[in-house]
């Protein structure tokens, strides 16, 4: 497997998502062309895994590829809102370093991790604490833009107990999500650490 992995289908789509996500930014200061195109690209997500799956299109390649583009689209919006959105983005890129130096099993959890770990990892993200933690990682910079653009107040009429509200529970998710990488990041500076001593034996 070379080169033909870049035209593997489910990495066509991620090329796609990164067009609209561009396109999604050049149009920031127009929320409801900004909202749909970011959408989209956040949907495209869910779809390039199922065709890698269903068309036995699965390659490493994709599997970094599709987690730099959740994190190329995610910083930036960060960044756009918040002059301190930098920290969160900086985070998910050391946590995506850091787990990623697990390779495949970086979904895979171990006997000694805490159980709130385990909790958010269980079934690849697929348990209650799972989607609950990646949902609002995904929602919660889109719930922000739209609070702070006025799209949620002005083009779908949301009341504003709706939208703090969701600001409150998609925070607290996302505060979930930030406990298990500031974990990830912990436990692959200690295990950097422990091979320093092994080497220096």
């Amino acid at each position: 497997m070379g080169l033909e992995v870049l035209s593997f289908v489910p990495n066509i789509v991620g090329y796609v998502r990164i067009l609209l996500v561009s396109a999604a930014f050049l149009m920031a200061h127009q929320p409801k062309y900004f909202a749909v195109l970011y959408t989209i690209s956040i949907c495209l997500d869910g779809l390039d895994g199922y065709l890698a799956r269903k068309l036995n299109q699965t390659s490493k390649f994709g599997a970094w590829f599709d987690v730099v583009i959740d994190l190329y689209s995610r910083g930036y919006l960060w960044c756009y809102l918040f002059r301190a959105g930098y920290f969160i983005a900086m985070l998910e890129w050391l946590t995506f370093v850091c787990t990623h130096s697990r390779e495949d099993k970086w979904k895979v959890t171990e006997e000694e991790f805490p159980l709130f770990v385990k909790m958010v990892m269980a079934k690849g993200f697929k348990s209650p604490w799972g989607i609950f933690a990646v949902g609002s990682l995904h929602i919660l910079p889109l719930w922000m833009y739209g609070y702070e653009s006025r799209l949620l107040t002005v083009t779908l009429a949301i009341p504003n107990w709706i939208q703090l509200s969701g600001i409150a529970v998609f925070s607290v998710g996302r505060t979930v999500c930030a406990a298990v990488e500031v974990f990830y990041i912990q436990d692959y500076v200690c295990r950097l650490l422990h091979s320093h001593n092994k080497d220096s034996l």
